[in-house]
């Protein structure tokens, strides 16, 4: 049993560290530098379409050609496997090494924000409060100062909690605190973002189809049957083209298509890309397109918009109070480094307070204890 829970401590441990390991920046540096250069390694080499990986005639073909023109070197490039470079284990790796290292960073801070989303405690002393990045100090206040600094942070728009305990009372104001989520948001964006492209690399296809006027091809990729139904030219007045139309059938589904209108099937996209005209026949060309890390792109982009919107125009600020049987008031002001007109508002805060104190007592000499 003690050894059981020797191991379960050991694994708890190694997860913790491998969490604190991927939250590391240059950790995450030297990936992504790793895949900035892997992809202009890739970017050199001829790379083989999907589309023609999959017709043996196409394949054959190409790969002639590139022998032909490179020599050895292409056999070379075919045999290793580097004509499908973005598909290799090589550059796949690095990426999977990411993807599973911010998934780690994700889990790794997830608890400490959301404790601090739900608020931290409200209590605190003033050895604390006087080590904060922004501080004052004003003795002999009253109920009132109390009631007017609670007002002034609901105000300036504060969550603002209370506790008492005998005659001291305690304050714990944050605004922001949700923005803190934002983090989390950016960072899953960036795994749906690398899913995405992962998805694109591996999934995606592209092809080409040829239909003359009320013939059927088939999409190889997805054997699905497309007829080419009709085919119009709409013009103007004068003669000019004004759109080119096809309709076409999928499946037995009817559908009118136009240049940058395509038809979505089945998450196939259909675009009408050209036609060809004889003196016997005239043919449309259809470009098929099958891309399932289209979509987890576009959503990404708008979580990392949100995310990164919401950090830098809604940074986290907390201010935290204490008021001891004596009097004495103590503030305590914490903010990101991005909420630069905090230490104004602290500052105007702490003299307000100071005010109210002074128009009560005019007698009374305020002692400044603040340092920002």
């Amino acid at each position: 049993m003690t050894g059981r829970v020797e191991r379960r401590g050991h694994w708890h441990m190694f997860l913790r560290r491998l969490g604190a390991f991927s939250a590391r920046l240059d950790v995450t540096a030297g990936l992504l530098f790793v895949l900035v250069l892997l992809s202009l390694i890739g970017s050199t080499i001829p790379q083989l379409p999907p589309e023609m990986a999959a017709d043996p005639q196409r394949l054959a073909a190409w790969e002639a050609a590139l022998r032909a023109k490179h020599g050895a070197w292409g056999d070379f490039l075919i045999a290793s496997g580097a004509v499908q470079f973005f598909r290799n284990w090589l550059f796949l790796l690095p990426w999977g090494l990411l993807l599973l290292f911010t998934a780690l960073c994700i889990l790794h801070r997830w608890q400490a924000i959301w404790h601090s989303v739900k608020g931290g405690p409200v209590r605190c002393t003033s050895v604390l409060l006087g080590e904060a990045p922004h501080s004052a100090s004003i003795p002999e206040t009253s109920h009132a100062t109390w009631e007017l600094l609670r007002q002034i942070l609901e105000r300036e728009g504060y969550w603002v909690r209370v506790e008492t305990d005998n005659a001291a009372w305690f304050l714990r104001a944050e605004r922001h605190r949700l923005a803190r989520l934002a983090t989390l948001i950016t960072h899953l964006s960036a795994i749906v973002m690398l899913v995405g492209v992962l998805l694109s690399l591996q999934l995606s296809w592209q092809e080409e189809l040829i239909i003359p006027i009320g013939n059927t091809a088939v999409v190889r990729h997805a054997d699905i049957p497309v007829h080419n139904v009709a085919f119009d030219i709409v013009r103007y007045p004068d003669g000019s083209v004004a759109s080119y139309e096809l309709h076409l059938r999928v499946q037995g589904v009817s559908a009118r298509i136009r240049v940058n209108e395509p038809l979505v099937y089945q998450g196939i996209s259909f675009h009408l890309s050209g036609y060809v005209s004889t003196p016997d026949q005239t043919a449309v060309v259809l470009q098929a397109t099958y891309d399932p890390g289209y979509a987890p792109l576009i959503i990404a982009g708008f979580m990392m918009l949100i995310g990164m919107t919401v950090t830098f125009n809604m940074p986290s600020c907390r201010i935290q109070a204490c008021r001891m049987a004596d009097g004495v008031l103590q503030l305590g002001g914490w903010a990101d480094r991005r909420a630069y007109g905090f230490a104004h508002m602290f500052e105007t805060l702490a003299q307000t307070l100071r005010t109210r104190e002074n128009a009560r007592q005019p007698s009374r000499v305020i002692e400044d204890g603040s340092s920002t």
